[in-house]
This record gives structure tokens, sequence and C-alpha cells, in this order.
């Protein structure tokens, strides 16, 4: 089979040849290829698609599947770039493009004031952290208000296509959508404040909830008929400790609910990002008609084992497992371990249908090659189906 047809296959709860093995390795090759610490046997490729064929990995890309535009229409938007040159002509880092340049400053004004915010990518990590979030104390209402109500957010389907072409029929993409309004919070103000906001001033946060629904029920309408294009995700990061289950059923289970509907009326599939812990949410994403918790990660770093993931709904695709304390083992016996642990894994998932082996959310960038390889190997000697 093709990395493509055993992805779709094992969504749609079929036998497969085997179990996909999709690690998501982006993070990983850029902090890598930064340090020079790139395997002398990847140093001729400039993009982790190109890594993943030769590992001979099944390629479940989100990153090649995020195609979103952002403008704000009737306001004043600028954008600025500078600090470290980052040698290449763009970097995406997962949330954002970073062009050429370390730092990332926008600038919105609305009739209520201006808000301000600021990206800084570090090579050392692949990753980036908001330095200055959109807002900043509770006055900036308003602005912000005006903001998320004048936001439009259109897809580049031109982008979309050169990913698709660069993957072929070795995998596909998870497409991006926008986050739930809980996430939305979390993005503008940052987790304290937001958590904060939510507690204040309860009204004011719900209104803002339904202008950010509505915003993403229109980027939905858009791309939900896109031909090859199966697999929607909302692009949160789950976790418990900032997703109470009150907090996710109020701002984040009207919004799946609807979306889940209109995808699965076109026979298509919604994925949720959620790599934290998961376990007191589960009735939720049952409820919610979520198809999958994409880059679940098993304990101690997650709360939820696969197979409890696996128990919740025979619907349930359960995707992750690739932990950074399995990613990151060094020394002898490291390929054993490894070895061991896919094994063991792979038994308590029973008839191992519905199961993508992955990264739970990302690939250590301190994971060496070599265990990259033996998750591999592993996978595919206890992976095999039929």
């Amino acid at each position: 089979m093709t990395g493509k047809d055993r992805i779709l296959t094992t969504l749609a709860g079929t036998l497969a040849d085997r179990v996909p093995f999709v690690p998501n390795i982006w993070q990983w090759f850029y902090v890598n290829e930064f340090k020079g610490t790139l395997p002398d046997a990847l140093r001729a490729y400039d993009h982790p698609v190109k890594v993943l064929r030769a590992l001979g990995a099944d390629i479940f890309s989100k990153f090649e599947g995020d195609v979103r535009t952002v403008t704000y229409r009737d306001c004043d938007y600028t954008l600025e770039t500078d600090g470290d040159d980052l040698g290449r002509a763009r970097v995406w880092a997962g949330f954002t493009w970073f062009e050429k340049y370390a730092l990332r400053h926008e600038r919105v004004g609305t009739p209520f004031g201006a808000l301000t915010h600021t990206w800084q990518y570090e090579r050392e990590t692949g990753a980036p952290f908001e330095k200055e979030h959109w807002w900043k104390t509770w006055d900036e209402y308003a602005a912000i208000r005006y903001m998320v109500e004048h936001t439009v957010t259109r897809p580049d389907l031109d982008a979309l296509e050169r990913g698709m072409d660069l993957i072929g029929d070795d995998g596909t993409v998870i497409f991006q959508l926008l986050e739930t309004p809980l996430k939305k919070f979390h993005w503008l103000a940052g987790q304290e404040n937001a958590s904060y906001f939510v507690i204040d001033h309860r009204e004011e946060m719900r209104e803002l909830a339904l202008l950010h629904e509505k915003n993403c029920l229109e980027y939905l309408e858009q791309v939900i008929d896109l031909p090859n294009v199966l697999v929607y995700e909302v692009a949160d990061n789950v976790d418990t400790q900032f997703y109470p289950p009150r907090w996710f059923r109020e701002f984040c289970l009207p919004i799946l609910k609807k979306q889940a509907e209109m995808i699965h009326a076109r026979g298509k599939y919604l994925f949720l990002h959620a790599c934290g812990k998961l376990k007191a949410l589960a009735p939720l994403f049952v409820q919610a008609g979520v198809d999958c918790l994409e880059g679940q990660a098993p304990p101690p770093l997650g709360d939820w084992r696969l197979d409890e993931a696996r128990a919740t709904s025979d619907q349930l695709i359960v995707c992750g497992g690739m932990d950074a304390p399995h990613q990151e083992l060094r020394g002898a016996h490291a390929a054993a371990e490894l070895d061991m642990y896919v094994r063991e894994t792979f038994a308590s998932m029973g008839d191992k249908r519905r199961f993508l082996f992955g990264s739970s959310c990302n690939t250590s960038p301190l994971t060496p090659y070599e265990n990259l390889i033996s998750f591999r190997d592993a996978a595919w000697r206890y992976g095999k189906l039929g």
C-alpha cells in the first residue's frame, strides 16, 4: 500500500497492511539543521517531508495543511521583522511564518486603540514564543473585540497544492482549521490572563467566543469541500490544566459539535490536537463528535493511556504514542527498550484498527536519529494487520 492508502484505510476502520508510522519531525529537522547535527544520510534534504520519505514513514502533515491567511477588515495593519538572521528566506514554526528574521512585530489599529504583538523564533529549540501578547489588560477589550469581529481568514490554495504535490502518494495533509474560542483567548491574552478574564468577565468573554465561532464556521465553509482533503484539525493544544471540563463544555463543545456535523456529512474526519493531560475530558471528546485526538501523549507526560482512549469508543482514532522520554533514550540498550515499548503499546491496542503510531505532539530535537529508525522498525514489525 502507499502511505496515503495506508492512512486513509486506517481512518476508515478497515484493515491496512500495517499500522501507519506517522512521526512529526518538523521541529527535530529544523533544530538539527541549524546546529549542523543532522546525520550524514540526511544532509542532502532541505525539507522534513523529504526526510520522512527517506525514513520510509507514512507522511501525515499538518504543516503542509496549514494554509491560513489572515487580514483585518477596516483595520490599519503593519508587520515588521528584525532580530537574528535565520539563514532561510522563510521558516514555518507551527503557528506562523518568519520571514528571514527571528522577530515578528505586528500592529493592528482599531477605532478603540492600537494592539501590538510580537513573536520570537528560537533556532535552538525550533519553536516560536510570544514575547508580547495582543491583549495585555482588560481595558483593551473593545479593541480586541473589534479586531476579532473584523478578522478575515482565507485559504492559500496554491500553498496547499504545493504541499500536497510534495507529499504525493506517500501520505496526506491534516488541514488546519481555526482554534476553538478558548484557545483563541490563550493566543490573544496568554493562558494566565485569559483565565482571569474568563473568571472575572464571563459575559463579555462569551460574546467574544461567539464572534470567533462565527469566524471558525466561515472558514470551514470555504474549505470543507476541497477535493483530496479528508482530514480537518482544530488547531488547539488541549490540556486539562487550561481546559477544565466546565470551560471546555462552554467554550469548545458548541463549535466542535457544529464542525463535526458539517465534516461528517461530507464523509470526512475531524481531528483535535491534544497532547496534554486528557482523561477528564474524554466524555466531552465523544460528545463533541471528534474523530481523533492527534498527538496524544501517554503517561508520564499525559494521563490517558492509548488503550484507555481506544476503550472510550470504537470509533475513536488513536494517534500518538511516540513520547519524549522514549524518543530521547540513549545508551547501549536504547534500541531494545524502544522495541519492547512499541511491542507492548501495539499489543495493548487490540486489533490495532484506527491506530496511527506517531509523535506525541512532536519529536524532541534531542532524539537520536537511530531512535527514529528503531521506532520505525518496531512499528513495521509489530504493526502488521490482517
